[in-house]
């Protein structure tokens, strides 16, 4: 029993190390944005700081363009380029919800443009808007 029990504390342990962890590991194909959280929320009216990662599975140079999100109107996505390391990209990404915006769920599409070697798998986000209390 005290086996059984040792074994499930530390396989609980580990769980939770690994929820709280960003999963930066190359991709075996192609590059990919990856986030920490793909759910968040947001009250209307009101901004959060988030990050995005573009990883790349191979050493070679990516050539890409500015991040894009496609969002329902009244959500606003914003992005800077935190450093010019490669290994992976990352940016600040910043998600304004404006105080007109319908409590809800939303999902909004990230992307990265590039082409060839350089094209970046999208990824999804869901933005639940509240009620600014």
């Amino acid at each position: 029993m005290k086996r059984t029990l040792s074994l499930f504390a530390i396989l609980l342990f580990a769980g939770l190390g690994n929820l709280n962890a960003q999963n930066l590991e190359k991709p075996r194909s192609g590059n990919e944005i990856r986030l920490k959280d793909y759910t968040v929320t947001v009250a209307q009216g009101e901004e959060i700081d988030l990050q995005m990662w573009v990883v790349k599975a191979k050493k070679y140079n990516l050539v890409v363009e500015a991040p894009k999100a496609s969002a329902k109107e009244g959500i606003h996505f914003t992005f800077e380029q935190q450093t010019e390391v490669e290994d992976p990209l990352t940016y600040d990404m910043k998600v304004k919800v404006d105080a007109s915006t319908p409590v809800g769920d939303y999902l909004c599409i990230l992307k990265v443009p590039g082409k060839g070697r350089s094209a970046v798998t999208g990824s999804t986000i869901k933005i639940k808007v509240v009620q600014n209390d």
